[in-house]
């Protein structure tokens, strides 16, 4: 399944997924910006957020091992976010059955580290529209 909504808009290019670590970026635009000049903070906690979840669950919606929702999520942001393109790459700390922790360093183009999260994830039940491979089959 391919991002749709507001992933979309976010133009998320998925650089690495594995079973424990994730690296996302996005390009950014003016629409992107705040007034300041720099990446709107939900812009960057959006990141982090789709970072952290694609770690957790082992993948993005097409290659995820687990399926997983985000029940916590704190951002430090340290310094403003400007350049043309965010990376953030999400490590998980722990991984339990029920939930998973993870944390997220992110970094612009220029080098800045400009942000640090830390979330928890859990896992969750199967819902319409996850892949057909976590569906039920009948036999």
């Amino acid at each position: 399944m391919p991002d749709v909504g507001f992933r979309k808009w976010l133009g998320l290019n998925y650089e690495k997924m594995t079973d424990q670590v994730a690296v996302v970026s996005l390009d950014l635009d003016e629409d992107k910006m705040n007034v300041r000049g720099v990446a709107h903070g939900g812009v960057v906690a959006s990141l982090v957020d789709v970072a952290m979840g694609t770690a957790a669950g082992g993948g993005n919606y097409d290659t995820r091992k687990r399926l997983v929702a985000t029940q916590e999520l704190k951002v430090n942001y340290l310094t403003g976010a400007k350049g043309k393109r965010l990376t953030a790459t999400a490590t998980v700390i722990r991984a339990g059955s029920r939930s998973i922790v993870v944390s997220c360093d992110v970094m612009t183009d220029t080098g800045l580290h400009c942000a640090t999260a830390l979330g928890t994830f859990m896992t969750r039940r199967v819902a319409e529209g996850d892949p057909d491979r976590f569906q039920e089959r009948e036999s």
